[in-house]
């Protein structure tokens, strides 16, 4: 693992700004494993908060409106959206709260699948999926707030201005998984957050533990993050529950807080805006399916490509995009405007440094020299399907291989064999 220098500082003690609500939302029907299908005819008016879609099957996840508005299917990049134009009524569904006291365990997993949650930290897994451990037993519960991607300051924003409900919903749901441990884990950077913290908790009686874990990235990833506070080397693409650990992003967190104790679905989020392109930064809250072109034009800027890449995400493991229209998902925790790297690609030196960050213990040089040879058994010598695609491997690269590329070709070389 390594330390990355960014502009945290810069973002990280700003308030949460509110953004004016934008003309159109962009919603992707792009679910988790599978499309999400409108539940309402394409130029029917929705209000805010009313379901507007969801998927059919075991992962059930449901996409609500965060504005009120007409709406209507369409497709960009030969992506599906439900687009609606803002009519600016505000016009909204009754959103009562559940009595939370009162809940048992499959009201509150209802509650969640209800509200459309999923995780906040970018894979989109469904969260009641992921709390529904039955009997099985926990013993560790983790919160994670490392935010160990450069830029990105929006959880530590939401911890430092974080109002009770958020550590009361962590309650409810210790109750629901009945770990032996609940562990909220930040960076050290971060450790003035702690005492902060510590008072809320204490004031509430709720046992959550804060561990204070390294600067190094990835720290926060799921799997580095059980081993630093669990003690738990957990191979990846297991299911973390079978291993008696539970790892929910801080994030994930808020949006369950705001089903419990307002009866809200998942519809907006905390984003931070940043990078050495932007020209205005923080952490703002942000409607589900802002569009990108509606947040540079609130900037002062506009879509210039050849002057900037963007990247929704960290700079790491985000992606860039292609358009304007992209918009904010549930896991986009950043939108960051960088200068563009124009970098010539040399040969493999054998340097070693791919594998000295690697948190996996691999070996990525491998990978490329494999994945340009169609060659599936090498990839999979070297174990391809433990790479996390942090990053750090390219991003230390002396020659600039393109490490990121020969890992994804390589990983789809072996789904299709």
């Amino acid at each position: 693992m390594m330390a990355i220098p960014s502009l945290k500082k810069e973002t990280k003690t700003q308030e949460i700004k509110r953004l004016p609500d934008p003309p159109y939302v962009l919603l992707s029907l792009l679910g988790y494993q599978e499309p999400l299908k409108p539940v309402i005819a394409s130029g029917a008016h929705v209000q805010k908060y009313q379901l507007i879609a969801q998927s059919e099957t075991h992962w059930s996840i449901k996409l609500h409106a965060p504005i009120s508005g007409i709406a209507n299917v369409v497709e960009y990049n030969g992506q599906r959206y439900l687009k609606i134009t803002n009519d600016f009524k505000n016009d909204s569904i009754v959103c009562t709260p559940p009595k939370v006291a009162s809940l048992n365990n499959q009201d509150i997993l209802k509650v969640i699948r209800d509200a459309g949650i999923v995780g906040s930290g970018g894979a989109g897994f469904p969260t009641h999926i992921k709390y529904d451990v039955s009997d099985r037993p926990i013993t560790h519960f983790i919160i994670n707030g490392a935010e160990c991607e450069p830029y990105l300051s929006a959880d530590y924003a939401l911890m430092n201005q974080a109002e009770n409900h958020l550590w009361k919903t962590v309650q409810v749901i210790q109750k629901l998984l009945q770990a032996d441990q609940v562990v909220l884990a930040i960076e050290k950077q971060h450790r003035e957050l702690k005492k902060k913290m510590e008072h809320q908790i204490a004031q509430l009686n709720i046992n959550i533990k804060i561990q204070l874990l390294g600067n190094d990235y990835p720290q926060g990833s799921e799997l580095q993050l059980i081993k630093a506070v669990a003690g738990k080397i957990i191979p990846k693409g297991s299911i973390t529950a079978h291993h008696g650990v539970v790892v929910s992003n801080i994030g994930t967190i808020a949006a369950i807080a705001n089903a419990l104790y307002l009866g809200i679905p998942y519809t907006e989020r905390i984003v931070t805006i940043s990078g050495e392109k932007a020209r205005t930064k923080g952490n703002f809250l942000l409607k589900i399916g802002t569009p990108i072109s509606y947040l540079l034009k609130q900037m002062g800027q506009d879509w210039l490509p050849s002057d900037h890449q963007i990247i929704l995400g960290g700079p790491m493991m985000g992606s860039p995009i292609a358009h304007s229209e992209e918009s904010i998902s549930k896991g986009t925790g950043g939108v960051l405007l960088l200068k563009h790297l124009y970098q010539k690609t040399f040969n493999c030196i054998q340097c070693g440094y791919c594998a000295d960050v690697c948190p996996q213990k691999l070996m990525p040089m491998e990978f490329a020299r494999h994945a340009a040879n169609d060659n599936i058994d090498g990839l999979q010598h070297f174990n391809l399907k433990s790479c996390i695609e942090c990053g750090a491997c390219a991003y230390v690269c002396p020659s600039d291989v393109p490490l990121i590329s020969s890992i994804l070709t390589g990983k789809q070389l072996i789904k299709t064999k």
